[in-house]
């Protein structure tokens, strides 16, 4: 008798704590669902603001994704898109510091994320800015030192005329052919075979079908030729794919990255044309100087 009450005891307690285990286990699923759902309501205001350009809200929602501590695509997605309203161009607290720790934040801590080849661009796009930018506050600073030993006026004023450049920033459906073109561009664009990647995206851009993804591969060959390791790099022809999405496909839903795109690679031609300005008003000012000492 003691044997059998002791064995009906131990299943009772096997039941008890089997019941407990499914009940936390039921909790845990059903707060995991609720803060992954949460976590989407949250991105998908940031991206609405984003697209209004209410930038504070669009990091406020972006900030609440991450305090969730959500599912790792999500946080990956939020922080991408931080980096996107950092670098906006008509965000009046533009920071490409900060835009660039972000980008960098998914390369280092988000090998395996689909958003990984877009930030490595961005990373490359924004070091390139500045880079430049400060190349030409050394070139400045070398024009104000060689001001300070009493060049002309007329000298003076050409190296004002370069500074107020400087200045002035620029404010600036789907088909089964055309998926398997992008399914096969975007294949060639992760082996590196950017080549292939144009040319995928350029027959998408020759299909009669109008419901072919064209706004896609418009911004898929903006990306391949913004890409700092393609041989083949041409800002211009990035910035002109970037721009003909806009005027084409208004609304697209890659249109707001398009935008941000066009801004920064203007930005980056006219920081360009800047520092040509300034390398020849550096000529010109020794040239000066070499005829004074004659």
């Amino acid at each position: 008798m003691g044997r059998e009450r002791s064995r009906a005891w131990k299943h009772i307690y096997f039941c008890i704590t089997g019941l407990i285990f499914l009940s936390l286990f039921s909790c845990a699923t059903i707060k995991d669902i609720k803060t992954r759902k949460e976590a989407q309501e949250y991105l998908l205001r940031g991206q609405k603001l984003l697209a209004q350009r209410y930038f504070d809200g669009a990091i406020d929602e972006y900030q609440k994704v991450l305090s969730l501590s959500p599912q790792k695509h999500l946080k990956d997605e939020a922080i991408f898109n931080m980096g996107l309203v950092y670098a906006h161009f008509g965000n009046p607290k533009r920071n490409y510091e900060k835009s660039l720790n972000l980008f960098m934040k998914i390369l280092n801590d988000s090998p395996e994320s689909p958003l990984l080849e877009q930030a490595r661009i961005w990373v490359g796009v924004i070091s390139e800015n500045l880079e430049t930018t400060k190349k030409i506050e050394k070139l400045k600073e070398t024009i104000k030192d060689k001001e300070e030993k009493k060049e002309t006026v007329e000298r003076k004023e050409t190296v004002k005329e370069v500074v107020k450049v400087k200045q002035q920033e620029t404010r600036t459906e789907e088909s089964k052919e055309g998926r398997e073109h992008l399914t096969r561009s975007q294949k060639f664009f992760a082996q590196g075979n950017y080549e292939g990647a144009i040319g995928e995206n350029q027959k998408i851009l020759s299909l009669p079908d109008p419901r072919s993804q064209k706004d896609e591969a418009l911004f898929n060959l903006g990306l391949i030729y913004a890409h700092f390791e393609n041989p083949q790099r041409a800002p211009d022809k990035s910035l002109e794919f970037f721009k003909s999405l806009i005027k084409n496909y208004p609304k697209s839903s890659f249109v707001d990255q398009a935008k941000i795109w066009v801004g920064i690679l203007e930005e980056n031609e006219l920081l360009n044309q800047v520092i040509q300005k300034l390398k020849q008003v550096d000529i010109e000012i020794e040239e000066m100087r070499r005829k004074r000492t004659q």
